[in-house]
């Protein structure tokens, strides 16, 4: 195996332009994050829901709301917050 030694500016240079080539041929395919897909805090689910922060607490000890916990917030897919909503009679959480 040789080494080849080159000076850092050529290096980076050829770095850009084979990063460059790749993304021509391998375009990335991001999807849109839809509305449904939104992450809500417990004070935005309990507005939407129209019931108060204390019942989106209760709500989720029953196993009714699924809770996302990342660090030390909690957030709801807005998806499953409608259709958990959606599950009960006449669209209401009871």
């Amino acid at each position: 195996m040789e080494m080849v030694l080159m000076p850092a500016d050529q290096l980076r240079t050829m770095m850009i332009e084979a990063a460059s080539i790749a993304l021509q041929y391998n375009t990335p395919k991001v999807a849109p994050a839809t509305e449904a897909d939104e992450l809500l805090t417990p004070k935005e689910t309990a507005q939407l829901l129209k019931v108060s922060t204390v019942t989106v607490w209760d709500w989720e000890k029953r196993g009714i709301l699924n809770a996302r916990r990342i660090g030390n917030q909690v957030r709801y897919l807005r998806s499953e917050v409608i259709a958990a909503a959606r599950q009960k009679k006449g669209g209401k959480v009871a």
